[in-house]
C-alpha cells in the first residue's frame, strides 16, 4: 500500500515484463487501461486526471490526484503483459504525514533506537541514580552533539544495592 495526501499528485510505480521475466520498455500509454476507485467504490480514472510516464527500462508510473481521504484503489491492465491487472490500494490522509517523523523517531529512541546514555552518576552502592539520554536521527550520529531529536535526564533515588524507590525521566 502506497499512500499519499488529498489534494496532491500520488505516484502508482509498476513493471512490465514478459512471460520470460524481461522487462519491457517503450509500451505506448494507451495500451494500459486503468481504472481507479476512491473510498466510496466509484470507478473515477477521468476524473483524478491520471497519466502513465515511463520512467526506463520497463519501469512505468501512474500519477494521478486523488480528492477525497481513505483508501483507493488502482488497477493497471495490460491486454498482453498482465489482463489480470496489477493492483496495489493507496491511503489517501487529509494532511503530509511527514509531520509526524520526529515524534516517531522519539518513540524509537526511547525504545533504545539510536539511543545514547552519558553523563552517569552513582551513589554509594553502585546504582546508576542519574544519567543523560539522547535519542538521535541516525545511528551515525549517535553519541555525538549532531542530529540530537531530544534529550532528557534520568533520575532515581536508591536504597540499597541494586534497589531503587523511583526512576524517572524527563525531558532535559
Amino acid at each position: 500500500m502506497i499512500q499519499g495526501v488529498v489534494n496532491q499528485p500520488v505516484e502508482e510505480h509498476f513493471t512490465v515484463a514478459d512471460a520470460a521475466g524481461n522487462l519491457v520498455p517503450g509500451i505506448d500509454s494507451t495500451e494500459f487501461s486503468v481504472y481507479v476507485y476512491n473510498p466510496l467504490s466509484v470507478e473515477v480514472a477521468v476524473a483524478v486526471d491520471g497519466s502513465i510516464v515511463e520512467l526506463g527500462n520497463g519501469n512505468y508510473k501512474y500519477i494521478f490526484t486523488p480528492n477525497l481521504t481513505g483508501t483507493w484503489y488502482v488497477a493497471m491492465v495490460h491486454p498482453t503483459y498482465f489482463p489480470w491487472a496489477k493492483t496495489n490500494d493507496v491511503q489517501v490522509y487529509k494532511a503530509d504525514l511527514s509531520i509526524i517523523s520526529d515524534d516517531i523517531k522519539r518513540t524509537l529512541g526511547l525504545v533504545h533506537h539510536n539511543f545514547h546514555i552519558d553523563q552517569t552518576q552513582y551513589d554509594e552502592h553502585g546504582n546508576m541514580i542519574g544519567a543523560r539520554v539522547r535519542i538521535y536521527s541516525d545511528s551515525a550520529s549517535v553519541g555525538t552533539n549532531s542530529n540530537v531529536i531530544e534529550t532528557y535526564k534520568i533520575e532515581s533515588d536508591a536504597e540499597a544495592c541494586g534497589q531503587f524507590t523511583y526512576w524517572q525521566q524527563k525531558t532535559f
